[in-house]
């Protein structure tokens, strides 16, 4: 019981942690490149941080799951942290071109898809099966939403487009504005309810799995 608890906790932790590193990443790129030309070198050390920070984040998602005793999917948790900067990346482009609330929303809807596909390779490979195993699932899709809509929320209260009263947060906070921290809370409770959810379907056994111990509990005691 004790070591349950402690593995708890732990998990506990590197959801924490993991939230951390993502939230602080998306921040940071979403600093660099406001404002700034595409091929300026802030837009391309703002994206390189992004990259670095999902690939830290993947790896800590792996190791909440699976503790240090399982391979670590190198290679797939790189592609993984590129192709998620794409879709970021992506994202707030078609935010910018976009012209009102049906194209802020449209933008929300592509990054949850793009989101809920990257979710499910993760999980494939926190269970340790193909990354493309299944693309299609209702958790993951899940937690694309749920991470879209706090990025949405995230990116209108940073850029002003959502005020603040002045009440909320009447002082600055290590120098920064309110809506630069309620803009980066909402993101954070979005992400680490999404990250604590992803450990707890990937700690769930698989389908598979569950229907080998169910055989196996009916296989005849040979006499």
């Amino acid at each position: 019981m004790i070591r349950e608890t402690l593995r708890t906790i732990g998990r506990g932790v590197g959801v924490a942690v993991m939230t951390g590193v993502e939230v602080t990443a998306l921040s940071v790129w979403l600093g660099l490149v406001g404002g700034v030309s595409p091929l300026s070198r802030a837009a391309a050390v703002g994206v390189a941080a992004l990259a670095a920070g999902l690939l830290v984040a993947g790896l800590l998602a792996h190791l909440t799951a699976n503790g240090t005793g399982q391979p670590i999917p190198a290679l797939t948790l790189g592609a993984l942290a590129v192709g998620e900067t794409l879709l970021w990346v992506g994202w707030l482009a078609a935010v910018e071109l976009s012209d009102g609330v049906a194209g802020l929303a449209g933008a929300g809807a592509a990054l949850a898809v793009g989101l809920a596909i990257r979710h499910a390779i993760a999980d494939n490979a926190h269970r340790g099966r193909d990354p493309l195993d299944s693309l299609v699932r209702r958790a993951t899709a899940g937690f694309g939403a749920l991470e879209a809509v706090g990025a949405t929320a995230w990116l209108v209260v940073v850029s002003g487009v959502v005020s603040i009263p002045g009440w909320v947060l009447p002082v600055r906070i290590a120098g920064f504005s309110p809506s630069a921290i309620v803009g980066a809370a909402l993101l954070a409770c979005a992400v680490f309810v999404r990250h604590l959810l992803a450990v707890r379907h990937a700690l769930r056994p698989t389908r598979a799995a569950t229907e080998a111990g169910w055989h196996s509990s009916q296989t005849p005691i040979r006499k």
